[in-house]
Protein backbone atom coordinates (compact mmCIF):
# COMPACT_ATOMS: atom_id res chain seq x y z
CA UNK A 1 0.00 0.00 0.00
CA UNK A 2 2.03 2.82 1.26
CA UNK A 3 4.62 1.49 -2.38
CA UNK A 4 1.74 2.02 -4.70
CA UNK A 5 1.56 5.80 -3.04
CA UNK A 6 4.62 6.56 -3.48
CA UNK A 7 4.90 5.62 -7.18
CA UNK A 8 2.18 7.10 -7.86
CA UNK A 9 3.85 10.62 -5.98
CA UNK A 10 7.00 9.82 -8.17
CA UNK A 11 5.13 9.72 -11.26
CA UNK A 12 3.11 12.84 -10.55
CA UNK A 13 5.86 14.54 -9.47
CA UNK A 14 8.04 13.59 -12.98
CA UNK A 15 5.17 13.98 -15.51
CA UNK A 16 5.60 17.26 -16.29
CA UNK A 17 9.49 16.60 -17.19
CA UNK A 18 8.49 13.80 -18.79
CA UNK A 19 5.78 15.98 -20.74
CA UNK A 20 8.45 18.16 -22.04
CA UNK A 21 10.69 15.36 -23.26
CA UNK A 22 8.10 12.82 -24.43
CA UNK A 23 5.70 13.05 -27.38
CA UNK A 24 1.99 12.58 -27.17
CA UNK A 25 1.89 9.35 -27.65
CA UNK A 26 3.92 8.51 -24.68
CA UNK A 27 1.92 10.90 -22.83
CA UNK A 28 -1.02 8.82 -23.92
CA UNK A 29 0.82 5.52 -22.74
CA UNK A 30 1.36 7.19 -19.25
CA UNK A 31 -2.19 8.53 -18.95
CA UNK A 32 -3.64 4.67 -20.03
CA UNK A 33 -1.28 2.99 -17.57
CA UNK A 34 -1.83 5.58 -14.44
CA UNK A 35 -5.61 5.21 -14.78
CA UNK A 36 -4.87 1.42 -14.96
CA UNK A 37 -2.48 1.64 -12.00
CA UNK A 38 -5.22 4.06 -9.91
CA UNK A 39 -7.93 0.77 -11.25
CA UNK A 40 -5.81 -1.20 -9.38
CA UNK A 41 -5.11 0.94 -6.66
CA UNK A 42 -8.79 1.35 -5.76
CA UNK A 43 -9.48 -2.35 -6.88
CA UNK A 44 -6.86 -3.29 -4.27
CA UNK A 45 -8.42 -0.55 -1.95
CA UNK A 46 -11.98 -2.17 -2.15
CA UNK A 47 -10.80 -5.75 -1.51
CA UNK A 48 -8.55 -4.77 1.13
CA UNK A 49 -11.50 -2.51 2.83
CA UNK A 50 -14.00 -5.26 2.31
CA UNK A 51 -11.26 -8.15 3.60
CA UNK A 52 -10.60 -5.61 6.33
CA UNK A 53 -14.52 -5.38 6.99
CA UNK A 54 -15.24 -8.81 6.89
CA UNK A 55 -12.48 -9.51 9.09
CA UNK A 56 -13.17 -7.16 10.98
CA UNK A 57 -16.87 -8.01 11.24
CA UNK A 58 -15.86 -11.87 12.18
CA UNK A 59 -13.35 -10.84 14.76
CA UNK A 60 -16.07 -8.49 16.26
CA UNK A 61 -18.34 -11.41 16.19
CA UNK A 62 -15.61 -13.54 17.77
CA UNK A 63 -15.62 -10.80 20.18
CA UNK A 64 -19.03 -10.76 20.98
CA UNK A 65 -19.05 -14.90 21.03
CA UNK A 66 -16.12 -14.71 23.56
CA UNK A 67 -17.85 -11.88 25.45
CA UNK A 68 -20.79 -14.38 25.37
CA UNK A 69 -18.32 -17.49 26.71
CA UNK A 70 -16.56 -15.33 29.03
CA UNK A 71 -20.05 -14.37 30.81
CA UNK A 72 -20.81 -17.84 30.57
CA UNK A 73 -17.47 -19.14 32.38
CA UNK A 74 -17.84 -16.12 34.57
CA UNK A 75 -21.37 -17.51 35.84
CA UNK A 76 -20.01 -20.86 35.99
CA UNK A 77 -17.00 -19.50 38.64
CA UNK A 78 -19.57 -17.63 39.98
CA UNK A 79 -21.03 -21.04 40.61
CA UNK A 80 -18.61 -23.18 41.41
CA UNK A 81 -17.30 -20.00 44.10
CA UNK A 82 -20.41 -21.11 45.39
CA UNK A 83 -20.47 -24.49 45.43
CA UNK A 84 -16.94 -24.41 47.05
CA UNK A 85 -18.51 -22.26 49.77
CA UNK A 86 -21.26 -24.77 50.17
CA UNK A 87 -18.81 -27.49 50.32
CA UNK A 88 -16.39 -25.64 52.69
CA UNK A 89 -19.50 -25.22 54.88
CA UNK A 90 -20.34 -28.86 54.49
CA UNK A 91 -16.77 -29.74 55.07
CA UNK A 92 -16.62 -27.89 58.32
CA UNK A 93 -19.56 -29.69 59.53
CA UNK A 94 -18.87 -33.14 58.62
CA UNK A 95 -15.30 -32.11 60.27
CA UNK A 96 -16.76 -31.34 63.45
CA UNK A 97 -19.53 -34.42 63.60
CA UNK A 98 -16.21 -36.78 61.94
CA UNK A 99 -14.63 -35.29 65.27
CA UNK A 100 -17.10 -36.15 68.05
CA UNK A 101 -17.88 -39.53 66.13
CA UNK A 102 -14.23 -40.17 66.36
CA UNK A 103 -13.76 -38.75 70.30
CA UNK A 104 -17.12 -40.57 71.27
CA UNK A 105 -16.01 -44.04 69.67
CA UNK A 106 -12.55 -43.43 70.89
CA UNK A 107 -14.24 -43.05 74.40
CA UNK A 108 -16.15 -46.41 73.29
CA UNK A 109 -13.37 -48.24 72.42
CA UNK A 110 -11.11 -47.24 75.72
CA UNK A 111 -14.73 -48.10 77.76
CA UNK A 112 -14.78 -51.39 75.79
CA UNK A 113 -11.19 -52.34 76.13
CA UNK A 114 -10.97 -51.79 79.89
CA UNK A 115 -13.97 -53.75 80.05
CA UNK A 116 -12.29 -56.70 77.88
CA UNK A 117 -9.44 -55.97 79.94
CA UNK A 118 -11.11 -56.32 83.43
CA UNK A 119 -13.12 -59.94 81.53
CA UNK A 120 -9.54 -60.82 81.16
CA UNK A 121 -8.57 -60.21 84.09
CA UNK A 122 -11.24 -61.84 85.63
CA UNK A 123 -10.95 -65.12 83.21
CA UNK A 124 -7.28 -65.51 84.28
CA UNK A 125 -8.34 -65.28 87.88
CA UNK A 126 -11.05 -68.09 87.07
CA UNK A 127 -8.61 -70.29 85.18
CA UNK A 128 -5.78 -70.01 87.94
CA UNK A 129 -8.96 -70.96 90.33
CA UNK A 130 -9.69 -73.85 88.15
CA UNK A 131 -6.06 -74.58 87.46
CA UNK A 132 -5.35 -74.95 91.18
CA UNK A 133 -8.67 -76.58 91.79
CA UNK A 134 -7.38 -79.72 88.95
CA UNK A 135 -4.45 -79.65 90.58
CA UNK A 136 -5.90 -80.39 94.05
CA UNK A 137 -8.05 -83.32 92.31
CA UNK A 138 -5.50 -84.90 90.54
CA UNK A 139 -3.38 -84.70 93.69
CA UNK A 140 -6.56 -86.25 95.15
CA UNK A 141 -6.74 -88.43 92.30
CA UNK A 142 -3.50 -89.56 92.81
CA UNK A 143 -3.57 -90.29 96.79
CA UNK A 144 -6.82 -92.41 95.86
CA UNK A 145 -4.81 -94.17 93.16
CA UNK A 146 -2.09 -94.98 95.45
CA UNK A 147 -4.09 -95.59 98.11
CA UNK A 148 -6.30 -98.25 96.58
CA UNK A 149 -2.72 -99.66 94.93
CA UNK A 150 -1.64 -100.03 98.63
CA UNK A 151 -5.01 -101.43 99.60
CA UNK A 152 -4.34 -104.17 96.70
CA UNK A 153 -1.10 -104.80 97.85
CA UNK A 154 -2.01 -105.26 100.91
CA UNK A 155 -5.23 -107.67 100.45
CA UNK A 156 -2.95 -109.62 97.87
CA UNK A 157 -0.25 -109.98 101.28
CA UNK A 158 -2.84 -111.02 103.23
CA UNK A 159 -4.28 -113.48 100.67
CA UNK A 160 -0.72 -114.85 100.34
CA UNK A 161 -0.51 -115.15 103.99
CA UNK A 162 -3.57 -116.66 104.48
CA UNK A 163 -2.92 -119.09 101.86
CA UNK A 164 0.14 -119.90 102.95
CA UNK A 165 -1.30 -120.45 106.26
CA UNK A 166 -3.81 -122.69 104.51
CA UNK A 167 -0.83 -124.76 103.39
CA UNK A 168 0.98 -125.46 106.45
CA UNK A 169 -2.32 -126.30 108.13
CA UNK A 170 -3.30 -128.71 105.41
CA UNK A 171 0.35 -130.33 105.14
CA UNK A 172 0.34 -130.26 109.27
CA UNK A 173 -3.05 -132.20 109.09
CA UNK A 174 -1.67 -134.48 106.28
CA UNK A 175 1.18 -135.47 107.90
CA UNK A 176 -0.63 -136.09 111.30
CA UNK A 177 -2.97 -138.20 109.27
CA UNK A 178 -0.52 -140.10 106.98
CA UNK A 179 1.26 -140.93 110.54
CA UNK A 180 -1.80 -142.07 112.06
CA UNK A 181 -2.72 -144.27 108.88
CA UNK A 182 -6.37 -142.75 109.10
CA UNK A 183 -6.75 -142.60 105.56
CA UNK A 184 -7.03 -146.22 105.10
CA UNK A 185 -9.23 -146.25 108.14
CA UNK A 186 -11.25 -143.37 106.59
CA UNK A 187 -11.42 -145.03 102.71
CA UNK A 188 -13.24 -148.21 104.84
CA UNK A 189 -15.77 -146.37 106.75
CA UNK A 190 -17.12 -144.11 103.57
CA UNK A 191 -17.45 -147.81 101.92
CA UNK A 192 -19.79 -148.53 105.34
CA UNK A 193 -21.60 -145.46 104.94
CA UNK A 194 -22.32 -146.29 101.56
CA UNK A 195 -23.36 -149.35 102.27
CA UNK A 196 -25.70 -148.68 105.44
CA UNK A 197 -26.94 -145.66 103.51
CA UNK A 198 -28.24 -147.76 100.99
CA UNK A 199 -29.47 -150.64 103.11
CA UNK A 200 -30.97 -148.61 106.25
CA UNK A 201 -31.91 -150.20 109.76
CA UNK A 202 -34.26 -149.14 111.79
CA UNK A 203 -32.57 -149.83 115.05
CA UNK A 204 -28.53 -148.61 113.94
CA UNK A 205 -30.25 -145.51 112.28
CA UNK A 206 -28.36 -143.66 114.99
CA UNK A 207 -25.43 -145.18 114.89
CA UNK A 208 -25.24 -144.58 111.01
CA UNK A 209 -26.09 -140.68 111.55
CA UNK A 210 -22.94 -140.50 114.02
CA UNK A 211 -21.18 -142.46 111.86
CA UNK A 212 -21.34 -140.76 108.70
CA UNK A 213 -20.71 -137.36 110.21
CA UNK A 214 -17.45 -138.61 111.77
CA UNK A 215 -16.68 -140.25 107.89
CA UNK A 216 -17.75 -137.40 106.73
CA UNK A 217 -15.74 -135.00 108.51
CA UNK A 218 -13.09 -137.00 107.86
CA UNK A 219 -13.69 -137.32 104.59
CA UNK A 220 -13.41 -133.76 104.25
CA UNK A 221 -10.08 -133.78 105.71
CA UNK A 222 -8.54 -136.44 103.46
CA UNK A 223 -10.11 -134.61 100.36
CA UNK A 224 -8.00 -131.17 101.82
CA UNK A 225 -4.99 -133.07 102.71
CA UNK A 226 -5.22 -134.23 99.17
CA UNK A 227 -5.74 -131.31 96.83
CA UNK A 228 -2.65 -129.82 99.25
CA UNK A 229 -0.68 -132.69 98.21
CA UNK A 230 -1.35 -131.63 94.51
CA UNK A 231 -1.38 -128.05 95.17
CA UNK A 232 2.46 -128.55 97.03
CA UNK A 233 3.28 -130.90 94.15
CA UNK A 234 2.39 -128.20 91.51
CA UNK A 235 4.47 -125.29 93.37
CA UNK A 236 7.27 -127.60 93.63
CA UNK A 237 7.28 -128.21 89.95
CA UNK A 238 6.91 -124.98 89.35
CA UNK A 239 9.13 -123.33 91.62
CA UNK A 240 11.99 -124.99 89.81
CA UNK A 241 12.35 -122.69 86.58
CA UNK A 242 13.31 -124.29 83.75
CA UNK A 243 14.81 -122.96 80.49
CA UNK A 244 11.46 -123.92 78.56
CA UNK A 245 8.94 -122.07 81.71
CA UNK A 246 7.26 -119.05 79.43
CA UNK A 247 6.74 -121.11 76.48
CA UNK A 248 5.00 -123.63 78.74
CA UNK A 249 3.48 -120.49 81.09
CA UNK A 250 2.30 -119.29 77.36
CA UNK A 251 0.78 -122.68 76.15
CA UNK A 252 -1.41 -123.02 79.17
CA UNK A 253 -2.23 -118.95 78.94
CA UNK A 254 -3.34 -119.67 74.83
CA UNK A 255 -5.45 -122.83 76.28
CA UNK A 256 -7.53 -120.81 78.83
CA UNK A 257 -5.88 -122.63 82.09
CA UNK A 258 -4.96 -119.51 83.58
CA UNK A 259 -4.53 -120.48 87.03
CA UNK A 260 -1.42 -123.01 85.80
CA UNK A 261 -0.03 -120.61 83.85
CA UNK A 262 -0.29 -118.50 86.73
CA UNK A 263 1.83 -120.85 88.64
CA UNK A 264 4.47 -121.23 85.88
CA UNK A 265 4.80 -117.96 85.28
CA UNK A 266 5.52 -116.95 88.50
CA UNK A 267 7.94 -119.14 89.00
CA UNK A 268 10.04 -117.66 86.12
CA UNK A 269 9.36 -113.63 87.96
CA UNK A 270 10.61 -114.89 91.09
CA UNK A 271 14.04 -115.20 89.42
CA UNK A 272 14.21 -111.59 89.05
CA UNK A 273 17.92 -111.82 87.75
CA UNK A 274 16.82 -114.01 84.37
CA UNK A 275 15.97 -111.77 81.21
CA UNK A 276 12.18 -112.86 80.82
CA UNK A 277 11.36 -111.72 84.92
CA UNK A 278 9.82 -108.74 83.63
CA UNK A 279 7.81 -110.38 81.09
CA UNK A 280 6.64 -113.13 83.33
CA UNK A 281 5.74 -110.55 85.89
CA UNK A 282 3.43 -109.13 82.90
CA UNK A 283 1.78 -112.22 82.15
CA UNK A 284 1.44 -113.05 85.46
CA UNK A 285 -1.00 -109.93 85.69
CA UNK A 286 -2.68 -110.77 82.75
CA UNK A 287 -3.56 -113.99 83.97
CA UNK A 288 -4.81 -112.62 87.28
CA UNK A 289 -6.52 -109.94 85.00
CA UNK A 290 -8.30 -112.78 82.80
CA UNK A 291 -8.86 -114.84 86.36
CA UNK A 292 -10.87 -111.42 87.58
CA UNK A 293 -8.63 -110.81 90.30
CA UNK A 294 -7.87 -107.28 89.33
CA UNK A 295 -6.47 -105.70 93.02
CA UNK A 296 -4.01 -108.51 92.11
CA UNK A 297 -3.01 -107.72 88.82
CA UNK A 298 -3.29 -104.25 89.46
CA UNK A 299 -0.57 -104.66 91.82
CA UNK A 300 1.93 -106.59 89.60
CA UNK A 301 1.19 -104.16 86.72
CA UNK A 302 2.10 -101.42 89.32
CA UNK A 303 5.76 -103.34 89.77
CA UNK A 304 6.56 -103.11 86.38
CA UNK A 305 5.45 -99.54 86.39
CA UNK A 306 7.97 -98.74 89.40
CA UNK A 307 10.80 -100.99 89.04
CA UNK A 308 11.13 -101.17 85.49
CA UNK A 309 9.86 -98.07 83.72
CA UNK A 310 12.26 -98.09 81.04
CA UNK A 311 10.81 -101.56 80.03
CA UNK A 312 9.17 -102.20 76.67
CA UNK A 313 5.88 -103.94 78.79
CA UNK A 314 5.65 -100.77 81.20
CA UNK A 315 3.10 -99.53 78.65
CA UNK A 316 1.11 -101.88 78.10
CA UNK A 317 0.88 -102.06 81.88
CA UNK A 318 -0.29 -98.90 82.14
CA UNK A 319 -2.73 -99.47 80.11
CA UNK A 320 -4.00 -102.48 81.65
CA UNK A 321 -3.69 -101.31 84.79
CA UNK A 322 -6.01 -98.84 83.70
CA UNK A 323 -8.17 -100.92 82.31
CA UNK A 324 -8.63 -102.71 85.56
CA UNK A 325 -9.57 -99.74 87.17
CA UNK A 326 -12.28 -99.56 84.67
CA UNK A 327 -13.09 -102.76 85.88
CA UNK A 328 -13.67 -101.81 89.67
CA UNK A 329 -15.87 -99.27 88.12
CA UNK A 330 -12.88 -96.49 89.28
CA UNK A 331 -13.02 -94.53 86.06
CA UNK A 332 -11.50 -91.25 87.70
CA UNK A 333 -8.15 -93.50 88.67
CA UNK A 334 -8.61 -94.77 84.76
CA UNK A 335 -8.61 -91.72 83.22
CA UNK A 336 -5.71 -90.21 85.72
CA UNK A 337 -3.00 -93.24 84.47
CA UNK A 338 -4.26 -92.72 81.05
CA UNK A 339 -3.15 -89.24 80.50
CA UNK A 340 0.30 -90.68 82.36
CA UNK A 341 0.46 -92.87 79.67
CA UNK A 342 -0.17 -90.55 76.63
CA UNK A 343 1.58 -87.32 78.44
CA UNK A 344 4.86 -90.68 79.14
CA UNK A 345 4.42 -92.97 76.57
CA UNK A 346 3.20 -90.76 73.80
CA UNK A 347 4.52 -92.80 70.52
CA UNK A 348 3.55 -95.95 71.45
CA UNK A 349 0.16 -97.77 70.27
CA UNK A 350 -0.71 -98.04 74.00
CA UNK A 351 -1.22 -94.04 73.99
CA UNK A 352 -3.40 -94.31 70.86
CA UNK A 353 -5.51 -96.92 72.74
CA UNK A 354 -5.39 -95.46 75.83
CA UNK A 355 -6.82 -91.91 74.12
CA UNK A 356 -9.65 -93.86 72.15
CA UNK A 357 -10.95 -95.31 75.82
CA UNK A 358 -10.79 -92.01 77.78
CA UNK A 359 -13.02 -90.54 74.63
CA UNK A 360 -15.54 -93.38 75.92
CA UNK A 361 -15.18 -92.62 79.34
Amino acid sequence: MKKSTRTLLLIALATPFLVQCASQSDLDDVRYQLRIVNKKLEDMKSNQVNQLQKRQAAATGQMDQFESEILAVKSQLEETYHLNQRLKEQNKELENSISTIAQNEAEQRAESLKRVEQQQREKEALILELNEKLQQQEDSVQAIQQARILEAERRAKEAALAAELAKTKNRTTASNLQSSGSIIQIKQTQKKVRRSVLTPKPAAGVAVNTSTSGTSSQSKKSSSSKTVAKQSGKSATASTPTADNMTKGQQLYSKGKYKDALSVFEAEAANSSAPSAVGARYMMAESLYQLKEYDKAIMQYQKIISQHANDSKAPASMLKQAMAFEKLSDKDTAKVIYKKLIKKHSSTPEAAQAQEKMAKL
